[in-house]
């Protein structure tokens, strides 16, 4: 049949206004110029384009035309490949016609359907398995002659249609562009973040890149601000300058040398048609046939896409609007097509080598699945060479790219599931060596590998190719080396694995869904009336904060709930989506969270004209609210940086004498030192432990262990130790696992002292009253020797790192099998054991009186604390006034004095308690995936407002709970003046209070106590943060059922200290609490620091950022620390 000519619909489109159509660039860190306007005065022709997706279009494609006019382009709405998730249920390998084949029966996901999926060709190799997950590129074919139960089929060959494996594992077109030659690097680089070695041509080609893309975003390329700009970028990489020993004026001289090319690339294709001279090579021509490149505007830059349909993502240099003219034959008639492309920049002098081809090649993959348009070609641009090289994309070659990327899936996803081949082994999770001496002994992850084949896959190698290099890196590994490292890689695996687990749902689950998980905010809008405040001191060249917005809730949302009732808190890291096609658009952390609205700090321009104009591409309507999900993110980054610094200890060039301490457990040496006079000022003021504690660290010659138990004066003594060893002229490295720990110290520091402190650090998170020792707070340095001064001078530099103690919080550890295999064993312990001579104890406390004490004393220290002093011990909570206590017992109220739950707990003799709620009504629930229990929250929301209306001022309170969520339900019901904090276990550590009230959550009929209620470490650190009262709701039947806790109940009742609330306690006093609505309550991870807000105005300084300077990141923070 004919088809239909509806041309003439489209009748006088040369004179539409269609610039909404098109694409616009995103702005970044620069603002980039933006095309004409759109009027609101055009008429509306929407309705003519109706159904234009069954329309043929074919007329719409490229088409050729006389060389000096070109086509009109007419945008449509964009289909792409069908992407089917399903889930692997059978495989079978059959042959037919002497061909080997493999079939499949899936399920598809969404609707659980049962197809049938057959492999031919080279996709036959691919390592499927039953339950595995897997998407299909393609249509199906319908079966309805079928007499199964499979209701369609596809054949997935050389020819057509594609098979993505583990499509939620995401691997970087980087490293996949390197698989052609060697499966296994790319895999080990992944594992292990590699610090490569700083050389010339590195530094060069990384300042070269960022003059590159400014100039690309600015338009700029003129000779003054070419020198501006390469004088600006070398000093903002001042600390890759000292790393070669190279002064500014140098490398200014040697990147003016290299970047020559620019302005000749400018001349030649930044135009809005292609200019004759700007010859585009294409690495398909043919011998006699041209091409010519216009760059007309930048889309955007350093834009990172995650393509969960094809299991990849990528960060692209910059991504480009394009017109291409091409003359395929002298005889041929000119074809021009216009488009968005990647453009990868190449500081070196290769031309279009295989895996700068397969790099552009995936790039175009991103690119489409981002801007909803067909990309066939990426641009590779060579500043040396000054050439331009079109990459088409070929089914051939892309289908290759995918088959690698299937393989490379297919050895990560056995580091976490670990199958078995049929003789029962398991199957390695890592590719063979290619066993080629030059190209192994070239590879930048030679040691690794060599680490990897030893200690892990456990090979001896006499006879290979490669078995000298073997040798050589790894004869100094005894078999104790090899199984510390085998044990702690195979927990870091697990712990990763868990990670994995949560960020596929940004993809797999709508917003709604995770919503309820408590990991997403959907259905929100930017509140386009938010000004971003000012702030004195900022991050500088801060990747992930460039941009702040403050988000609520669309009037299309339907539910009530708030957004503090999930797991994203004040600084969790989170991606911001489009559903369903924009994923991750922007990356960055939570700043401010409110009952309804949230501020990020994120690292891309969110541009409404630019989302709605992508929106459009995918068939949306181009106006009205963009709907954005806000979903919490995991920093994956921490994991490789700690398997790096752990091979580092059995690298034959590495760490040795940190291997011979933690892992041959060397004993510590000691050496007598004299104290001078003027250094011992600061131990003046410290008990006899305190003093003997000073002496062991100042005549350690390797390392010394302060075991400080609760309110024994860890701090102060740190404080005195950093002032003895200034005094004597040493230099002092504080570090700590928290932000807040540091800051704690710093704070004692603050004044008083006459040394310098660098602290070190995202600005964001430093307390406010520390960040004048940032580099932030300081004049940005434009010399080395001003670099060196501020590095170099302060005697004290304070950052984060993986601290723990024996005794308090260890490592926040999701995975349950890594944590009971030993992850969560501190290196402190594990020294502590080893060599008991090495530690000093602080047994002397002075936090806590004597009722307290007592609980972790026999509980925990098996009676070592002591009270420091009689004033100690006897400490009461006094309440200036008892006039509110009164007040609720009258006519009017429930309760009576006599017996009353709210008096018993003020009374000054009262200063442990427990407070059993089994008989009030209190039972423990689930809002999704989270544990809470309203009715202790409100129990404990009347006592602390008992507690404030009697004269506590709100920072002698703490409010702890194991569990977010019901930190979250308490500050909703609480009347929350400014100053109380409400604290996680892990963030209570040095946050002392007069008065803590803790919520234990878990009271339900089945005795369930959860994971949470057995870390003994974490209910250790709660109850040890009080120092004159202490009181503990919850549920004795349930709380019971754990062995400890048990013994706790135990202990109380023999003190009779435990308060049975009657049945009707929860109402009692509820007509005296109402009208006490709360305040927007600010639930954070480091609750000791000022009202979190964004900390980066409007225009940033320009200068370095020496946080470069301060590698080494710590494990990331506990994603959700109250799931079991």
């Amino acid at each position: 049949m004919d088809t239909p000519d509806y041309s003439h619909l489209l009748d006088g489109v040369d004179d539409w206004d269609i610039d909404f159509l098109t694409p616009k660039r995103s702005p970044t860190k620069k603002k980039l110029k933006r095309p004409c306007e759109r009027r609101d005065d055009i008429e509306d022709f929407s309705h003519l384009l109706d159904g234009v997706e069954d329309w043929d279009v074919d007329f719409l494609s490229p088409k050729r035309t006389p060389s000096k006019k070109g086509p009109k382009i007419i945008p449509r709405a964009y289909k792409g490949q069908t992407v089917t998730r399903c889930a692997v249920h059978k495989v079978d390998v059959k042959s037919v016609s002497g061909r080997s084949e493999k079939h499949l029966v899936v399920e598809v996901v969404s609707n659980r359907e049962r197809r049938s999926v057959v492999l031919r060709d080279d996709w036959t190799e691919t390592d499927v398995r039953q339950g595995d997950i897997i998407n299909v590129l393609g249509d199906f074919v319908s079966l309805k002659t079928s007499s199964s139960t499979l209701t369609s089929t596809i054949a997935i060959t050389t020819a057509e249609n594609m098979l993505i494996l583990h499509p939620d594992t995401l691997i970087t077109a980087t490293a996949l562009s390197n698989a052609s030659y060697c499966r296994r690097r790319p895999l080990l680089s992944g594992l292990v973040h590699a610090s490569s070695d700083v050389t010339p041509s590195l530094v060069w080609g990384n300042i070269l890149h960022f003059v590159m893309q400014a100039a690309l975003v600015e338009e700029r390329w003129d000779n003054v601000w070419m020198e501006d700009k390469i004088r600006e970028v070398v000093n903002a990489n001042l600390p890759s300058l000292l790393a070669l020993n190279t002064s500014v004026d140098e490398a200014v001289r040697e990147v003016t040398a290299r970047s020559k090319g620019l302005q000749a690339f400018s001349r030649k294709y930044i135009s809005p048609e292609p200019k004759p001279e700007a010859n585009l090579t294409n690495t398909r021509a043919t011998r006699n046939s041209e091409s010519q490149l216009a760059i007309t505007r930048v889309l955007d830059i350093e834009e990172d896409i995650w393509c969960p349909s094809h299991g990849i993502k990528g960060k692209i240099d910059a991504t480009v609007e394009t017109t291409i003219s091409e003359l395929p034959s002298p005889t041929a008639d000119r074809i021009v097509t216009k488009g968005p492309k990647p453009f990868e920049v190449k500081t070196g002098r290769a031309i279009a080598g295989m895996e700068h081809r397969a790099q552009t090649m995936l790039y175009t993959v991103l690119a489409e699945k981002r801007y909803g348009l067909d990309v066939t070609s990426g641009l590779l641009y060579y500043t040396q060479s000054e050439e331009v090289v079109q990459v088409p994309v070929g089914r051939h070659e892309l289908r290759g790219l995918i088959i690698y990327r299937n393989e490379m899936a297919s050895y990560m996803s056995r580091r976490s599931t670990a199958p078995l081949d049929r003789s029962g082994s398991k199957v390695p999770f890592l590719p063979p060596t290619i066993d080629d001496e030059r190209q192994c002994n070239r590879c930048y992850v030679l040691d690794t590998c060599m680490l990897y084949r030893k200690a892990v896959e456990e090979i001896e190698d006499s006879s290979s190719p490669i078995h000298e290099i073997y040798h050589i890196k790894t004869e100094h590994l005894t078999p104790v080396h090899t199984k510390f490292f085998k044990d702690w890689e195979h927990l870091i695996a697990m712990e990763e694995s868990e990670l994995g687990r949560f960020r596929k749902e940004i993809w797999t689950l709508s917003a709604a869904e995770r919503e309820e998980k408590g990991r997403c905010f959907a259905s929100m809008i930017i509140d386009s009336t938010y000004a971003e405040p000012e702030s004195g001191i900022h991050a500088l060249d801060n990747k992930f904060h460039q941009v702040t917005y403050k988000f609520k809730r669309s009037s299309q949302f339907l539910g009530n709930g708030s957004l503090i009732s999930g797991f994203i808190n004040v600084g969790d890291p989170i991606t911001v989506s489009v559903e369903p096609h924009l994923i991750a658009l922007s990356r960055g952390f939570v700043l401010e969270l409110h009952p309804d609205a949230v501020v990020v700090g994120v690292d891309h321009e969110l541009s409404p004209e630019t989302l709605h104009e992508r929106l459009h591409r995918f068939g949306a309507w181009p106006y009205g609210e963009i709907i954005f999900r806000i979903d919490k993110d995991e920093l994956f980054g921490g994991l490789s940086r700690i398997r790096e610094n752990l091979a580092n200890l059995f690298y034959a060039e590495g760490d040795s004498k940190r291997r011979d301490a933690i892992v041959d457990l060397v004993p510590p040496r000691f050496s007598d030192v004299e104290m001078p006079l003027k250094a011992a000022r600061p131990v003046d003021s410290l008990n006899e432990n305190q003093r003997l504690a000073v002496n062991k660290v100042l005549s350690a010659e390797d390392y010394a262990l302060i075991l400080g138990m609760p309110g024994t004066g860890k701090t102060t003594v740190i404080g005195a130790l950093i002032r003895v060893l200034t005094n004597m002229g040493k230099s002092v490295l504080l570090t700590s696992y928290t932000h807040s720990a540091v800051d704690t110290i710093l704070l004692k520091l603050k004044d008083g002292v006459d040394f310098s402190v660098l602290r070190l650090g995202n600005v964001d998170k430093v307390h406010p009253d520390v960040r004048c020792m940032t580099p932030a707070a300081k004049r940005p340095p434009r010399t080395l020797e001003e670099l060196e001064r501020q590095v170099m001078t302060p005697l004290v530099v304070a950052t984060t790192c993986l601290s723990l103690d024996q005794y308090l919080t260890s490592v926040k550890v999701r995975n349950t099998k890594a944590r009971k295999g030993g992850l969560d064993v501190s290196l402190f312990r594990r020294l502590a054991d080893a060599h008991p001579a090495a530690v000093v104890e602080l047994s002397s406390q002075y936090r806590m009186n004597e009722d307290i004490m007592h609980l972790s004393n026999r509980l925990i220290y098996s009676d070592r604390l002591k009270c420091g002093s009689e004033e100690v011990a006897r400490k009461a909570l006094h309440l200036p006034s008892h006039a509110f206590l009164d007040s609720l017992h009258g006519d009017k109220i429930a309760c009576h004095s006599k017996g009353c739950w709210l008096r018993h707990l003020m009374s000054e003799s009262c200063k442990a308690v427990f407070v059993d709620t089994d008989l009030a009504s209190a039972p423990d629930s689930r809002v999704g995936d989270l544990v809470q229990n309203e009715g202790e929250a409100s129990l404990v929301a009347q006592t602390v407002n008992t507690l404030l209306r009697s004269g506590l001022k709100p920072d002698q309170i703490g409010v702890i709970s194991l569990y977010r969520q019901q930190l979250k339900v308490i500050g909703q019901k609480l009347n929350h003046p400014e100053g109380l904090e409400m604290l996680t276990a892990d963030r209570s550590q040095g946050r002392d209070k007069d008065c803590i009230v803790i919520s234990m959550v878990r009271s339900n009929d089945d005795g369930y106590v959860g994971e949470l209620v057995k870390d003994w470490r974490r209910i250790n650190v709660s109850f040890t943060r009080a120092k004159a009262k202490l009181i503990i709701f919850g549920s004795r039947k349930t709380l019971s059922q754990e062995a400890l806790l048990n013994e706790f109940c135990e202990l109380m009742e023999t003190r009779n200290w435990i308060l049975r609330l009657p049945p009707g306690a929860l109402d009692a006093h509820v007509h005296a609490f109402q009208g006490m609505t709360p305040k927007r309550a600010r639930v954070g991870d480091e609750p000791d620091s000022a009202p979190l807000t964004p900390s980066r105005p409007a225009k940033k300084q320009k200068g370095i950022s020496l946080d470069a300077l301060a590698r080494s990141r710590p494990l990331l923070k506990d994603l959700m620390n109250d799931i079991e």
